[in-house]
């Protein structure tokens, strides 16, 4: 994800979860990088975060449930959508 593509994310989500001036941007970054490279580890794709909505949803909730350290409970709720993400990402080989 481009520089620019990951500070206009990092705006969205300081205006929606309303985070406080005292957490770091580059912590937020740090939790939009991760966010970022597990939902495309775990589809099998570079997504489009920018095009594809309900990736950037998924993004965006991720960095909540890291900036309240609860990601093994995000992993429940949400396992669904990286299931569903798998399966519009899957790319069939000749292997």
């Amino acid at each position: 994800m481009a520089d620019t593509q990951i500070e206009k994310l990092l705006k969205e989500i300081r205006d929606e979860q309303h985070i406080t001036p005292f957490e770091k941007d580059e912590t937020i970054i740090g939790y939009i990088k991760e966010a970022e490279f597990d939902i495309n580890k775990s589809s099998g794709a570079e997504i489009n975060y920018e095009v594809d909505l309900k990736a950037k949803s998924l993004l965006k909730n991720y960095v909540f449930y890291a900036r309240e350290k609860k990601l093994a409970e995000f992993k429940q709720l949400y396992g669904d959508q990286y299931a569903l993400l798998q399966a519009e990402y899957y790319k069939p080989t000749d292997i």
